[in-house]
Order: C-alpha cells, then structure tokens, then sequence
C-alpha cells in the first residue's frame, strides 16, 4: 500500500486506511446503491431538479434561486479554484488495493465536488422544504459516502467538501439560523425567561 500525499485533517496513514475500510467492502446490491448516490449528486442533478421544481410555486422561488445558486457557488469554488491549486492524486492512483466502480474522474482529489455541493444543497434544500430537511441531510451524507466506496476520494477530500459545502451554503442563506415555522397568535408571541 502506497501513501497518499497532499491535505489532509487526518494522518495519511489513518485516511489510507479508513478509505481502505470503506472501499474494500463491496456487495453487488451495495454497489448499486451507491452508484445510484454518486449518479444523482453528479453536477448537482438532484439538488437542480428539485430547485426548477420548486421555481413553479411563487412563494418557493426566491429560496429555489438560493438552493441554485449554492450548488453552483460551491461546484465551481472546488473544480475552478481548488483542485487545480491542490492537485492532489486519486486514491485509485496511489493505493494498489483501491477499487475504482464507475468512471474514472479526470480532475484532483481535494476536495470532493459531489460532496461539497451535496452539503450546500443539501442546507439550502432544507429551507425551500423544511419538512424534509432529515431526507436531504440523508442523501448529502450518502453522497460524500458513495465518493470514498466507489474509490474516487480519500476521506479527508468529503470531510473538506463538507465543510466547504455548509460554509458556502450558509454564506448564500445570509447565515440565518432556521427557524421552525410558527402556527396561530401564540407561537408569535414573546416567549418569557
């Protein structure tokens, strides 16, 4: 086994080896799963479909633009700026025992795409459906899960597009704290100490 190089927020010996754990534990119904999170994450599809869904309702079109607008943000701060400063190698291109399901990606490992546009999305996809917040935090995580499964990053490159994904994610929110929505005269009246 060869050592990584480049960023990391853990000892390469300690990433190698978590990447090691989760890509080398394969089933063909796993595989599946995890393609199919990989796929929907892929440009943001999911989280573009479920904005242009939502521009439909007038009410939801301001909070759609949002949930576009970080998903991009975050897309091209990691793939325009990031990765080609870093530069750092594929798992598959240092570990010998890596294995690679899916395409081979043709940018640098650090820090993941899918991921840091999963996260973003996924907090901006939280305030355009409150209600489901819980089922876009899911698939934000098996988003950045699938990336270090299928063999396509390291996992301090999701730990970094994580952060990186709620950091642009709450800038484009104006770093509100979201607040559960009110019913009736009593929810709006001062809570007393």
């Amino acid at each position: 086994m060869t050592e990584q190089k480049g960023p990391g927020c853990l000892p390469p010996q300690v990433d190698t080896s978590f990447f090691l754990l989760v890509n080398g534990a394969h089933s063909p119904i796993v595989d599946d799963v995890m393609l199919l999170a990989s796929a929907v994450g892929r440009a943001g599809f999911v989280w573009w479909t479920t904005a242009l869904m939502a521009m439909v309702f007038p009410r939801r079109r301001m909070a759609a633009f949002r949930l576009i607008l970080a998903v991009a943000l975050a897309y091209r701060l990691v793939d325009g700026f990031i990765k080609p400063v870093v530069g750092r190698e594929r798992p598959f291109d240092v570990v010998v025992d890596a294995r690679l399901i899916d395409q081979r990606p043709v940018t640098s490992s650090f820090p993941s795409g899918h991921t840091a546009a999963a996260f973003a999305g996924a907090l901006a996809a939280g305030r355009l459906f409150p209600r489901a917040r819980l089922a876009w935090w899911l698939l934000a995580a098996g988003i950045a899960l699938s990336r270090i499964y299928l063999g396509a990053h390291w996992p301090t490159d999701v730990l970094a597009g994580a952060a990186l994904g709620l950091a642009v994610g709450w800038w484009v929110l104006g770093g509100r704290a979201v607040r559960p929505p009110t019913r009736g005269a009593a929810a709006q009246a001062p809570a007393t100490p």
